[in-house]
This record gives structure tokens, sequence and C-alpha cells, in this order.
């Protein structure tokens, strides 16, 4: 089987992932994303694709590495050819990590409409039509950006850390303390607004979560949702594919 490379660049890390066609072999989050840890990872494998996506800077030496680990190398941009179309009045400013999350979730459920969710340093709502279409989305801080935000821009209320067992929060709604109260008003106000815009988006729409925390997130909805942790790593590697057909 022919082996491919996906790089996703966020904001705070990348995640480096190992496919095989459209199965995922391996994968591993790296904090400092350095030509070495990518050559590491890779192990001597002979790559046919790698594909690089990055909401930052894009890391040149990184993708100069690449070129020499893989046959084809192709950086994500709205220009890149996709397997959906893109309704968006200004693609040049779409993110690329919302692109690679709606081909993921298209990937599994075309023909269908599909709100994407990804709740990382911010948390993204995209919407996918059942014609494979991209129509837009929405952006609102993340749950970490809500917690400093409190804490920078009031006097009194404190740094909040990011809760470690959020399905344990199911059985809260009204916090008993200050920190609860902060958790519990940043965690639900993610939650809610994804009840939101599943009561405004057509009744048949599927709602997938990417995204590290999307399993503690689909715990806490009352409705379907489904998780997919890897949501933008596929997507990547699905554009990858296309291109390479």
């Amino acid at each position: 089987m022919s082996q491919y490379l996906t790089i996703d660049q966020g904001n705070t890390e990348a995640k480096i992932s190992l496919w095989e066609d459209k199965e995922l072999v391996d994968t591993v989050i790296d904090t400092r994303l350095t030509p070495s840890s990518v050559e590491e990872f890779v192990g001597g494998r002979r790559l046919k694709g790698a594909i690089y996506c990055s909401v930052v800077q894009n890391n040149g030496p990184v993708i100069n590495k690449l070129s020499h680990l893989a046959r084809c190398v192709y950086r994500l941009s709205p220009s890149t050819p996709l397997p959906i179309k893109l309704d968006y009045a200004t693609p040049q400013t779409l993110g690329v990590d919302r692109i690679a999350s709606a081909v993921g979730a298209w990937s599994d459920f075309p023909g269908r409409n599909i709100l994407v969710v990804d709740a990382g340093t911010a948390v993204t709502y995209d919407y996918v039509d059942s014609t494979g279409t991209y129509r837009g989305g929405n952006i609102a801080p993340g749950i970490n950006m809500e917690f400093k935000a409190l804490n920078q821009f009031t006097a009194r209320l404190p740094l909040v850390p990011f809760p470690e067992h959020m399905p344990e929060l199911r059985d809260k709604v009204i916090g008993r303390d200050t920190v609860e109260a902060i958790t519990l008003g940043a965690v639900y106000s993610v939650v809610a607004s994804i009840g939101y815009y599943r009561s405004r988006l057509p009744k048949d729409t599927v709602i997938v979560l990417g995204g590290g925390c999307g399993h503690h997130l689909a715990s806490l909805c009352d409705f379907d949702v489904l998780p997919d942790e890897h949501l933008a790593s596929k997507g990547l590697n699905r554009i990858l594919l296309y291109n390479e057909n």
C-alpha cells in the first residue's frame, strides 16, 4: 500500500499522521514541529505523498524536509483542488484547518448536510450542505480563551484550568463556587451553541465534533453528535488522495 503523511499545524501544537491510503496507521502530537521530529516520525519510510496545513506562519524548514521525504508535497490553501466546493465570500481568508475538517466530515457523510464543530483555541462551526458545498461558518472563543479573558479583563476572577474530566460535569448545571461557575459557563456556552445551530439548520443535519476535546463535549450534549479526534487529519488525507488521483 502507498503511504502518505499529513501535518496539521495548529496554534499550540501539530498533529503528524501516517496513512496507508485511507487507513490511519500512526499519529503523534508534536509541540515543537521541527524537521528532525518529522524525520524521526517517518522513520525511513518511503512516502508517496505528504500534505502540510498550518493556521500560523508556514514552517519553511519542515516543508523543505517533506520535499526530501515524499515524492509529492502539497501545502493546503484555499486554491488547492478539493473534493468539495467552496461557496465563501472571501476564500483567501478561510482557515485551512476549517477546510480540512469540512472535507474530513464530508468524506464520512457524503450527500448529507453536516455541521462541523472544532473546539480548539477557537471554536469553529462550519456547514457543508448535501451537495458537497461548503456554505460558511462562524468562529467563537475557545474554552481556554474564555478562561483567560475572564481572568485578564476582570479584577478578581481567577484563571481556571481546563477541566480534565469534562464528562463529570454532566450532572452539574449551576456552579456552586466561582471556579465551578466559570468552568460550567465556558463549557456549556459551547454545548448550547451547538444546540442552537442544530435548531436552525435542516433537521437531518449530521453534527460532527473534531478537536481533542470533541469526545468530552459530545458526552455533555443531549442530542446526537459524532466525535472524531482525527477529523482534520482525515480531511488532509482525502485532499491529498484527491490530488494524487
